[in-house]
């Protein structure tokens, strides 16, 4: 058993020894917790990030036929399992990000979905539609769109793994989800560690 599994034992048990919780009636949905500081976003950044945007934009002009080679917006979780999603990533406060690096995983797939979705723009403007949601302050070692309120994209711009990614946890209870069992999500480990209130279906 994890460190992470005997904690959500031991806060299972406490609730159940204050009555807050009847037996077996609760699923706990195990997830890490980002806890590095917010840094400012040096220039040097934002240029590695602008150098890889212009790369992947002069690979497209040699893409034929975008439909076919764009990749798909994945859907976001629906029903109570959104919910225990939600709460999960926001509790986590974005741990998965830190693979990031300076370019958000942006590849020209994802490139290609967004230029489909706003052919008004120039190649230009649309590298500058991303340079511009660079946060002036990330996370140290983390994504450079992973700001103090979340990721700095919206769900439309984000590369397909960001959209479809779960960690351990979260994508074990999303894939098995009872829509009729309430559920705890813990957050990290030892002093850092953080848990929800019981959400109910």
């Amino acid at each position: 058993m994890t460190w992470a599994s005997r904690a959500a034992c031991l806060i299972l048990i406490r609730m159940h020894r204050q009555n807050l919780i009847n037996d077996d009636d609760i699923q706990p949905v195990i997830v890490p917790r980002n806890d590095k500081r917010l840094v400012a976003v040096p220039d040097e950044r934002k240029q590695r990030l602008r150098e890889h945007l212009i790369k992947e934009l002069a690979d497209l002009r040699k893409a034929k036929h975008l439909e076919h080679f764009a990749s798909p917006e994945r859907p976001e979780p629906t029903g109570f399992a959104a919910r225990v999603a939600q709460t999960a990533c926001s509790l986590c406060k974005g741990f998965c990000c830190r693979n990031g690096g300076d370019d958000g995983f942006l590849d020209d797939r994802t490139l290609a979905r967004v230029r489909l979705a706003k052919q008004a723009l120039t190649e230009g403007a649309l590298r500058q539609l991303y340079l511009d949601r660079v946060p002036s302050a990330s996370f140290r070692g983390s994504c450079i769109f992973h700001g103090s309120r979340g990721c700095t994209l919206d769900r439309s711009m984000r590369a397909d793994v960001c959209n479809s990614y779960f960690c351990g946890g979260l994508g074990t209870y999303v894939k098995s989800c009872d829509q009729a069992t309430p559920a705890l999500v813990i957050a990290g480990d030892g002093d850092k560690m953080r848990t929800s209130s019981v959400l109910m279906p």
